[in-house]
């Protein structure tokens, strides 16, 4: 079966003195993470996947520093015909307002004022120290960035923690033409929450433009991602879920490519999902997201 992966993070010669972009997350990683992740070792990655081919990912962005330097290395890689990046969702200041937007997707336009075509969505994790407030995502400021991305056709990724997910159903309420997309199922380092994650899942799944993607599960902190897994397939259904690897984090923390990805497929086995809807989850659904059909 097909695969597109539709959450991969790469950090290239990124130490001091490498010449590549500096990344101001994995320094604070644990040993595991002090190296290189570059695209030749997704591809060595993904060739542990017996029965699936990895046909191309997404990347989204992950602290490669200046995000405009991050996006346009991998927008790149996009219109390079030997890579496997499809598409791009950049680190876009949406929080900061409509001119923050505009002024850095300013720095992606061609002489011919355009985007690029690989570049989808944006996404600034809806993480901190300190966390967040949950109704941050509500103020003006964030709100008018998200329009601005809409007005140009893109789409916004959340990446949370479970308490921020009410307040971003809110706001994919507000705007019903603009897709958004969960990452992770907004479990990141959630621990064994369920009872207050599974019906702020069902809340956020009414909206019909988000998409989540499933996968992250090494970052969850709970004994069994089993039951996440079954809920989040019956809330968004097998037209809305997305696979996601996570990788390099799932490198990092030492699970293999295909772990996650066989616990999704039993998943949707349990689900009772067709062949043909599993292939959905496994790539159909994110080739629409990312406007790749």
């Amino acid at each position: 079966m097909e695969v597109l992966d539709s959450h991969v993070h790469l950090a290239k010669d990124w130490k001091e003195g490498q010449g590549g972009l500096p990344n101001s997350w994995l320094p604070s990683m644990p040993e595991s993470f002090q190296k290189d992740f570059p695209e030749e070792e997704f591809v060595k990655a993904i060739s542990v996947c017996e029965g699936y081919k990895v046909s191309s990912y997404i990347f989204v962005e992950c602290s490669n520093e200046p995000p405009l330097a991050e996006a346009k290395w991998t927008l790149d890689m996009v219109a390079n015909k030997d890579s496997l990046c499809a598409a791009v969702v950049a680190h876009i200041p949406a929080a900061k307002g409509k001119a923050a937007v505009n002024d850095f997707l300013d720095g992606l336009r061609g002489e011919d004022k355009k985007l690029p075509t690989g570049l989808k969505g944006g996404r600034v994790v809806f993480l901190g120290d300190p966390m967040p407030e949950a109704d941050d995502c509500l103020k003006p400021d964030y709100l008018a960035g998200l329009e601005a991305l809409h007005a140009e056709g893109l789409h916004w990724e959340w990446c949370c923690k479970p308490y921020a997910i009410p307040s971003i159903s809110k706001v994919c309420a507000k705007m019903p033409e603009m897709t958004f997309v969960l990452d992770h199922l907004g479990h990141n380092m959630g621990g064994e929450d369920f009872d207050t994650w599974a019906p702020a899942i069902d809340d956020l799944a009414k909206n019909k433009n988000v998409f989540a993607k499933i996968g992250a599960i090494e970052e969850w902190k709970v004994d069994s991602p089993d039951r996440y897994l079954d809920h989040a397939l019956k809330a968004f259904g097998p037209e809305r879920c997305m696979f996601e690897s996570n990788w390099f984090v799932t490198d990092g923390m030492g699970f293999a490519y295909d772990r996650t990805l066989k616990e999704i497929v039993a998943a949707c086995n349990r689900a009772g999902y067709t062949k043909e809807q599993i292939q959905n989850v496994l790539a159909g659904n994110a080739k629409r997201c990312y406007r790749l059909e």
